[in-house]
Protein backbone atom coordinates (compact mmCIF):
# COMPACT_ATOMS: atom_id res chain seq x y z
CA UNK A 1 0.00 0.00 0.00
CA UNK A 2 1.65 3.10 -1.16
CA UNK A 3 -1.21 5.92 -0.75
CA UNK A 4 -3.05 6.54 1.96
CA UNK A 5 -5.50 8.85 0.77
CA UNK A 6 -9.38 8.33 1.35
CA UNK A 7 -8.44 5.14 3.56
CA UNK A 8 -9.84 4.23 6.89
CA UNK A 9 -7.54 3.40 9.44
CA UNK A 10 -8.86 2.26 13.09
CA UNK A 11 -5.54 2.75 15.84
CA UNK A 12 -6.51 1.06 18.62
CA UNK A 13 -4.55 3.21 22.10
CA UNK A 14 -4.56 6.40 19.90
CA UNK A 15 -5.53 8.56 23.02
CA UNK A 16 -1.55 9.23 23.75
CA UNK A 17 1.92 7.83 22.63
CA UNK A 18 2.60 6.04 19.41
CA UNK A 19 -1.34 5.69 18.61
CA UNK A 20 -1.82 9.30 19.10
CA UNK A 21 1.22 9.94 16.35
CA UNK A 22 0.08 7.38 14.08
CA UNK A 23 -3.14 8.76 13.43
CA UNK A 24 -1.62 12.32 13.11
CA UNK A 25 0.74 11.44 10.52
CA UNK A 26 -2.33 9.03 8.71
CA UNK A 27 -4.68 11.86 9.06
CA UNK A 28 -1.86 14.48 6.89
CA UNK A 29 -1.47 11.55 4.41
CA UNK A 30 -5.53 11.99 4.11
CA UNK A 31 -6.74 8.92 5.51
CA UNK A 32 -10.00 9.23 7.58
CA UNK A 33 -9.12 8.16 11.44
CA UNK A 34 -10.60 5.66 13.93
CA UNK A 35 -9.07 6.81 16.71
CA UNK A 36 -9.80 4.07 19.90
CA UNK A 37 -8.64 4.13 23.17
CA UNK A 38 -10.10 2.61 26.60
CA UNK A 39 -10.05 6.34 28.27
CA UNK A 40 -12.87 8.55 27.29
CA UNK A 41 -11.52 11.31 28.28
CA UNK A 42 -8.22 11.67 27.09
CA UNK A 43 -9.54 10.32 23.74
CA UNK A 44 -12.65 12.63 23.74
CA UNK A 45 -9.39 15.48 23.74
CA UNK A 46 -7.09 13.58 21.39
CA UNK A 47 -10.25 13.50 19.00
CA UNK A 48 -11.08 17.10 19.14
CA UNK A 49 -7.29 18.51 18.60
CA UNK A 50 -6.73 16.49 15.52
CA UNK A 51 -10.28 17.14 14.06
CA UNK A 52 -9.39 20.77 14.63
CA UNK A 53 -6.31 20.42 11.97
CA UNK A 54 -9.40 19.28 9.38
CA UNK A 55 -9.11 15.68 9.82
CA UNK A 56 -11.50 13.23 9.21
CA UNK A 57 -12.38 11.58 12.52
CA UNK A 58 -14.19 9.67 14.41
CA UNK A 59 -13.54 8.48 18.06
CA UNK A 60 -14.96 4.96 19.57
CA UNK A 61 -14.18 4.22 23.59
CA UNK A 62 -13.09 0.74 23.10
CA UNK A 63 -11.80 -1.91 25.76
CA UNK A 64 -9.47 -3.74 23.95
CA UNK A 65 -9.16 -6.91 26.19
CA UNK A 66 -12.97 -7.37 25.05
CA UNK A 67 -13.83 -8.74 21.94
CA UNK A 68 -17.27 -7.51 22.62
CA UNK A 69 -15.76 -3.97 22.71
CA UNK A 70 -13.16 -4.38 19.70
CA UNK A 71 -16.08 -5.81 17.55
CA UNK A 72 -18.51 -2.78 18.60
CA UNK A 73 -15.37 -0.83 17.29
CA UNK A 74 -15.29 -2.20 14.31
CA UNK A 75 -19.42 -1.57 13.36
CA UNK A 76 -18.94 1.87 14.40
CA UNK A 77 -16.18 2.21 11.88
CA UNK A 78 -18.15 0.30 9.10
CA UNK A 79 -21.80 1.93 10.19
CA UNK A 80 -19.94 5.94 9.61
CA UNK A 81 -17.34 5.04 6.88
CA UNK A 82 -18.19 1.83 5.30
CA UNK A 83 -14.72 -0.11 4.90
CA UNK A 84 -11.29 -0.14 6.97
CA UNK A 85 -8.17 -0.24 5.06
CA UNK A 86 -5.36 -0.37 7.91
CA UNK A 87 -5.71 -1.74 11.35
CA UNK A 88 -3.20 -0.97 14.29
CA UNK A 89 -3.48 -3.13 16.94
CA UNK A 90 -1.46 -0.65 19.37
CA UNK A 91 -2.61 -0.96 22.60
CA UNK A 92 -0.57 -1.58 25.39
CA UNK A 93 0.28 -1.12 29.25
CA UNK A 94 3.66 -1.40 30.91
CA UNK A 95 1.88 -4.72 33.16
CA UNK A 96 3.51 -6.53 36.21
CA UNK A 97 6.91 -5.18 36.85
CA UNK A 98 6.25 -5.66 40.76
CA UNK A 99 8.98 -9.12 41.28
CA UNK A 100 9.35 -12.59 40.36
CA UNK A 101 7.19 -13.84 37.71
CA UNK A 102 5.67 -16.61 39.91
CA UNK A 103 4.71 -14.16 42.52
CA UNK A 104 2.25 -12.75 39.65
CA UNK A 105 -1.17 -13.04 40.98
CA UNK A 106 -4.28 -14.11 38.45
CA UNK A 107 -5.49 -10.85 37.93
CA UNK A 108 -1.43 -9.36 37.25
CA UNK A 109 -1.55 -12.27 34.40
CA UNK A 110 -5.21 -11.48 33.16
CA UNK A 111 -4.65 -7.93 33.01
CA UNK A 112 -1.10 -7.86 31.58
CA UNK A 113 -2.07 -10.12 28.58
CA UNK A 114 -5.78 -8.89 28.39
CA UNK A 115 -4.35 -5.66 27.14
CA UNK A 116 -0.95 -6.52 25.24
CA UNK A 117 -1.87 -10.12 23.83
CA UNK A 118 -5.92 -10.56 23.72
CA UNK A 119 -6.17 -7.17 22.37
CA UNK A 120 -4.26 -7.85 19.54
CA UNK A 121 -5.80 -11.29 18.93
CA UNK A 122 -9.20 -9.20 19.15
CA UNK A 123 -8.24 -6.79 16.80
CA UNK A 124 -7.15 -9.73 14.23
CA UNK A 125 -10.24 -11.62 14.81
CA UNK A 126 -12.27 -8.63 14.49
CA UNK A 127 -11.15 -7.01 11.44
CA UNK A 128 -8.79 -9.17 9.48
CA UNK A 129 -12.19 -11.16 8.01
CA UNK A 130 -13.38 -7.46 7.16
CA UNK A 131 -9.99 -6.66 5.28
CA UNK A 132 -10.49 -10.45 3.49
CA UNK A 133 -13.73 -9.91 2.88
CA UNK A 134 -13.71 -6.38 0.58
CA UNK A 135 -10.64 -7.86 -1.62
CA UNK A 136 -9.05 -4.83 -1.75
CA UNK A 137 -5.85 -3.70 -0.37
CA UNK A 138 -5.47 -3.49 3.56
CA UNK A 139 -2.46 -3.62 5.91
CA UNK A 140 -2.32 -4.79 9.49
CA UNK A 141 -0.10 -3.40 12.21
CA UNK A 142 0.57 -5.28 15.26
CA UNK A 143 2.97 -3.67 17.87
CA UNK A 144 5.04 -6.00 19.75
CA UNK A 145 8.33 -4.24 20.93
CA UNK A 146 12.18 -4.56 20.78
CA UNK A 147 11.39 -6.78 24.12
CA UNK A 148 10.14 -9.24 21.54
CA UNK A 149 13.30 -9.63 19.69
CA UNK A 150 15.41 -10.55 22.64
CA UNK A 151 15.39 -12.86 25.42
CA UNK A 152 12.30 -12.79 28.18
CA UNK A 153 12.66 -10.35 30.89
CA UNK A 154 9.65 -9.77 32.58
CA UNK A 155 6.20 -10.06 31.46
CA UNK A 156 5.54 -7.54 29.19
CA UNK A 157 8.29 -9.50 27.20
CA UNK A 158 6.60 -12.70 27.17
CA UNK A 159 3.65 -10.76 26.07
CA UNK A 160 5.21 -9.30 23.20
CA UNK A 161 7.66 -12.23 22.20
CA UNK A 162 3.60 -13.90 21.77
CA UNK A 163 2.69 -10.78 19.69
CA UNK A 164 5.30 -11.26 17.31
CA UNK A 165 4.82 -15.06 16.72
CA UNK A 166 0.98 -14.26 16.22
CA UNK A 167 1.89 -11.61 13.26
CA UNK A 168 4.30 -14.02 11.96
CA UNK A 169 2.21 -16.51 11.81
CA UNK A 170 -0.54 -14.03 10.17
CA UNK A 171 1.62 -13.06 7.71
CA UNK A 172 3.12 -16.61 6.22
CA UNK A 173 -0.71 -17.64 6.24
CA UNK A 174 -1.62 -14.31 3.99
CA UNK A 175 1.43 -15.03 2.06
CA UNK A 176 0.21 -18.46 1.47
CA UNK A 177 -3.43 -17.53 0.50
CA UNK A 178 -1.88 -14.37 -2.42
CA UNK A 179 -4.02 -12.31 0.12
CA UNK A 180 -4.22 -8.26 -0.77
CA UNK A 181 -3.66 -7.80 3.12
CA UNK A 182 0.18 -6.91 4.55
CA UNK A 183 1.42 -7.22 7.77
CA UNK A 184 4.08 -5.81 10.02
CA UNK A 185 4.96 -6.31 13.25
CA UNK A 186 6.03 -2.89 15.16
CA UNK A 187 8.87 -4.08 17.82
CA UNK A 188 9.88 -0.11 19.17
CA UNK A 189 12.81 0.24 21.55
CA UNK A 190 11.77 2.92 24.05
CA UNK A 191 9.69 5.60 23.05
CA UNK A 192 8.03 8.78 24.88
CA UNK A 193 5.18 7.23 25.73
CA UNK A 194 3.22 7.14 28.69
CA UNK A 195 3.04 2.82 28.46
CA UNK A 196 4.75 3.20 32.44
CA UNK A 197 1.83 5.05 32.92
CA UNK A 198 -0.67 2.37 32.25
CA UNK A 199 -1.87 1.29 35.96
CA UNK A 200 -3.65 4.16 35.94
CA UNK A 201 -6.66 2.36 33.09
CA UNK A 202 -6.32 -1.00 35.14
CA UNK A 203 -9.70 -2.05 36.39
CA UNK A 204 -10.77 -1.96 39.72
CA UNK A 205 -11.95 -5.81 39.32
CA UNK A 206 -8.23 -6.82 38.03
CA UNK A 207 -6.65 -5.18 41.01
CA UNK A 208 -4.71 -7.44 43.84
CA UNK A 209 -6.93 -6.76 47.03
CA UNK A 210 -3.60 -7.26 48.92
CA UNK A 211 0.02 -5.79 47.96
CA UNK A 212 2.75 -8.24 46.42
CA UNK A 213 5.99 -8.14 47.87
CA UNK A 214 7.54 -6.24 45.11
CA UNK A 215 5.08 -3.26 44.67
CA UNK A 216 7.61 -0.91 45.72
CA UNK A 217 9.89 -2.02 43.65
CA UNK A 218 7.60 -2.36 40.82
CA UNK A 219 6.70 1.53 41.55
CA UNK A 220 10.20 2.39 41.60
CA UNK A 221 10.75 1.11 37.83
CA UNK A 222 7.71 2.77 36.86
CA UNK A 223 8.44 5.94 37.97
CA UNK A 224 12.17 6.06 36.94
CA UNK A 225 11.27 5.37 33.77
CA UNK A 226 8.26 8.14 33.33
CA UNK A 227 11.41 10.79 34.18
CA UNK A 228 13.72 9.44 31.50
CA UNK A 229 10.99 9.20 28.61
CA UNK A 230 10.99 12.89 27.62
CA UNK A 231 14.69 11.95 26.87
CA UNK A 232 13.43 9.22 24.71
CA UNK A 233 12.20 8.80 20.90
CA UNK A 234 9.42 10.78 19.80
CA UNK A 235 6.53 8.99 19.00
CA UNK A 236 6.37 11.32 15.76
CA UNK A 237 9.31 9.78 14.89
CA UNK A 238 8.20 6.20 14.98
CA UNK A 239 5.06 6.79 13.21
CA UNK A 240 7.51 8.36 9.94
CA UNK A 241 9.30 5.06 10.58
CA UNK A 242 6.06 3.39 10.31
CA UNK A 243 4.80 4.82 7.21
CA UNK A 244 7.63 4.17 4.91
CA UNK A 245 7.69 0.04 6.13
CA UNK A 246 3.94 -0.41 4.97
CA UNK A 247 4.80 1.50 1.66
CA UNK A 248 8.22 -0.35 1.44
CA UNK A 249 6.04 -3.65 2.89
CA UNK A 250 8.03 -4.46 5.65
CA UNK A 251 7.53 -6.60 8.25
CA UNK A 252 9.77 -6.29 10.76
CA UNK A 253 9.48 -2.65 11.76
CA UNK A 254 12.49 -1.71 14.14
CA UNK A 255 13.15 2.08 15.38
CA UNK A 256 16.73 2.13 15.83
CA UNK A 257 20.01 0.60 16.81
CA UNK A 258 20.27 0.42 20.63
CA UNK A 259 19.00 -2.97 21.16
CA UNK A 260 21.34 -4.87 17.98
CA UNK A 261 23.36 -5.95 20.10
CA UNK A 262 20.64 -7.62 22.70
CA UNK A 263 19.25 -8.80 19.39
CA UNK A 264 22.70 -10.15 18.15
CA UNK A 265 23.58 -12.28 21.58
CA UNK A 266 19.84 -13.81 21.76
CA UNK A 267 20.45 -14.96 18.00
CA UNK A 268 23.82 -15.82 19.01
CA UNK A 269 22.51 -17.97 22.53
CA UNK A 270 19.95 -19.84 20.20
CA UNK A 271 22.76 -20.96 18.01
CA UNK A 272 25.49 -21.88 20.42
CA UNK A 273 23.52 -23.06 23.38
CA UNK A 274 24.67 -20.06 25.55
CA UNK A 275 22.74 -19.28 28.63
CA UNK A 276 20.88 -15.72 29.14
CA UNK A 277 22.67 -12.80 30.21
CA UNK A 278 20.79 -11.39 34.10
CA UNK A 279 19.65 -8.42 32.39
CA UNK A 280 15.71 -7.76 32.18
CA UNK A 281 15.32 -5.47 28.98
CA UNK A 282 12.46 -2.70 29.98
CA UNK A 283 9.42 -2.35 28.26
CA UNK A 284 8.89 0.32 25.25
Amino acid sequence: MKDFAGRVAVITGAASGMGRAFSQRFAREGARIVMADVEAAALERAVAELRATGADVLGVQTDVSSLESVQALAGRALEVYGKVHLVFNNAGVEGYLDGPIWEATSKDWAWTFGVNFWGVVHGVRTFLPILLGQDEEGYVVNTSSATGLVRGGNMYGITKHAVRALSETMYTQLKQRQAKIGVSVLCPGVVNTRIFEGSRNRPPELRNEQPTSGVEAGAAIRRAMVERMPQQKPAADVAEIVIQAIRDERFYITTDHEWDARIASFVDGLTHGTNPPLDAPAPR
